[in-house]
């Protein structure tokens, strides 16, 4: 269940290797996130995935009926933007990447905990609200990380452009 996420990941970690800690924190223009903005958010981002999801498999009542697939998938459709809610904005100081790479590498441990130590029909059995999709089960948002971050991938492959520090060919 967790391979998309992984190999997206290694994607990112690819997508700024070789990049120094200065490009990294380098803003395309002043509204624009940085990669590391755009890292940090995707921090962010997961460990709110997380939080959720311990809440929801926590609580007792499980769902009777089965949450519909949404379609997440359109999230990679960069021509529409969502402006991440205030408690998913990185900071707008420069950060360095040993802190935000740990943290990364945390949040994505946690997630992988939820997605592989509780079986299927229990991850489909609890939900949250995603703010656009609405109601979403914990397998779908597990997978719904790995879109989410294949967009963001693509952002910081924009950013690169801008910048003029070239796009990894992957």
């Amino acid at each position: 269940m967790f391979t998309r996420n992984d190999d997206i990941r290694s994607q990112i970690w690819e997508a700024i290797s070789g990049l120094s800690e200065e490009q990294l924190n380098l803003r395309p223009t002043p509204e624009r996130w940085s990669m590391m903005q755009v890292l940090r958010h995707l921090n962010l981002m997961e460990s709110i995935i997380v939080k959720q999801a311990r809440a929801a498999l926590e609580k007792e009542q499980t769902q009777t009926v089965s949450v519909d697939k949404k379609p997440y998938e359109l999230t990679l459709d960069r021509s529409h933007s969502v402006n991440a809610p205030a408690h998913l904005q990185p900071p707008a100081e420069p950060e360095a990447l040993a802190n935000v790479r740990h943290d990364l590498e945390a949040s994505h441990q946690a997630l992988m905990h939820v997605a592989q130590e509780h079986e299927a029909e229990l991850l489909r059995s609890k939900s949250f609200p995603h703010p656009v999709f609405g109601e979403m089960d914990l397998a779908q948002w597990i997978d719904f990380a790995s879109y989410h971050e294949e967009r963001h991938l693509a952002q910081i492959q924009d950013i690169k452009q801008r910048l003029g520090l070239g796009v990894s060919h992957t």
